[in-house]
């Protein structure tokens, strides 16, 4: 449902697309879980959290939200110049890959 503060509780129906697809595809939802798991593991060592630039909590979202969007958008297909994929490209460029992360980093 949406309101003025989003969409069934994400920012926007993009973002909780993005999120309801991931979460409920298994495979998807798994390998999701470990990323975030890893990357929460290996966020004290990063240079960014010892320089005192980012917490382990930012390191490890910013880190996921980055890896989220690169494997999720480069699995889109090609559907070459066309309606469809400028609309998808629109779609993509609307979500908050940092609120998806969050999604990951809280189970």
């Amino acid at each position: 449902m949406t309101t003025e503060n989003g969409y069934n509780g994400y920012k926007n129906y993009e973002t909780w697309a993005v999120v309801l697809w991931l979460e409920n595809e298994e495979g998807a939802a798994c390998y999701w879980r470990e990323v975030a798991l890893e990357l929460k593991e290996g966020a004290p060592e990063w240079q960014e959290v010892e320089e005192g630039l980012w917490s382990v909590e930012e390191a490890a979202r910013f880190r996921l939200a980055e890896r989220l969007k690169d494997e999720v958008t480069d699995e889109a297909p090609d559907l070459g110049p066309s309606l469809y994929s400028d609309l998808m490209q629109a779609a993509f460029c609307e979500v908050d890959w940092h609120e998806v992360a969050e999604a990951f980093l809280e189970e």
